[in-house]
């Protein structure tokens, strides 16, 4: 058996192989076009372990390599202590890009807003309409006078809102399409807030939830657990870790702010914690319950329709 190790950039890797007896060879750079190459290297390594640190850019590494031998993302393979990460299978890897490409182009499109907003409010402007957005908004902001920088400012957002708003249907049009393939979103959807699109991001996010064991595991995923600090005997809980999936977290807290409206025991459960400490932390409160609730369901789903 052979261990490899890999350090992955734009465009090259460093590979280094070692063996039971130690380092076999030396370390060899590879060009990230020449796949061939790297494929016909590695087949020389067979059967091998290869470890590739998690990035942004390991996606397509481990697919070109995975057919040949085994590979995970760690640290010190040899020494048997892998601190392995967790590879999405594909199914669920494309519903992760597709459904965080679709975020970030809402959260592209919600600031654009701010924007168009900050704009009236430095004017002293204020819109007539409810919605500054709608149809009427929109033909309303595109007549107003702001000045020669305040008009071309204003022409700008709403060219940028209009594009975020054009491609955030494209992708909810896929979206709508990759939904056919993850029959189990309706377990989600059942609960207020959360709709077609927040609930095939959880589902991406989440990947194989068997591979959770507890409620507070996916909790932590989200990086909504506390902080714990351990001095003296005594437990100190601090803010939230962060860590985790970003997006994760980002969906369930803005779930969150509407599952409270329809659903009394979260309901209760939030007022209760907002009475002795701040809307926020009773929010993300909700959220850690949240993260709960849908990896129950979606457990219960999967394990029911297993046969």
């Amino acid at each position: 058996m052979r261990y490899v190790g890999i350090d992955l950039h734009k465009r090259d890797l460093v590979v280094a192989v070692e063996d039971e007896h130690g380092p076999v060879g030396k370390p060899q750079r590879l060009s990230c076009r020449d796949e061939a190459v790297i494929v016909s290297f590695f087949e020389k390594q067979v059967p091998f372990q290869a470890v590739i640190e998690a990035s942004a850019s390991y996606r397509w590494l481990y697919d070109l390599l995975s057919p040949l031998g085994r590979v995970v993302l760690a640290a010190r393979l040899r020494m048997g202590d892998i601190p392995t990460a967790y590879v999405p299978p594909r199914r669920f890897q494309d519903l992760r890009d597709l459904a965080r490409s679709r975020a970030r182009v809402s959260r592209a499109a919600t600031a654009a807003k701010c924007q168009l907003h900050a704009l009236l409010c430095a004017a002293n402007v204020h819109p007539p309409y409810r919605n500054p957005f709608g149809v009427r908004g929109r033909r309303w902001l595109a007549l107003l006078d702001l000045g020669v920088a305040g008009d071309l400012t204003r022409d700008e957002l709403l060219l940028r809102l209009e594009h975020y708003e054009r491609e955030v249907g494209k992708l909810d049009a896929g979206l709508a399409e990759l939904a056919e393939r993850f029959p189990e979103t309706e377990v989600l959807t059942e609960l207020y807030g959360i709709g077609l699109y927040s609930a095939l991001l959880i589902i991406g996010e989440l990947g194989d939830v068997e591979r959770f064991r507890t409620a507070r595991q996916v909790g932590a995923y989200a990086g909504l657990t506390a902080r714990v600090h351990q001095s003296g005997g005594h437990d100190y809980h601090g803010h939230i870790t962060r860590q985790g999936s970003t997006w994760l977290r980002w969906v369930l807290v803005q779930a969150a702010m509407k599952v409270v409206r329809a659903d009394a025991p979260l309901r209760n459960f939030y007022t209760r914690i907002r009475k002795r400490s701040s809307k926020h932390i009773a929010r993300v409160a909700v959220a850690r319950k949240l993260a709960g609730i849908c990896w129950v369901r979606l457990r219960r789903w999967h394990r029911e329709h297993a046969a």
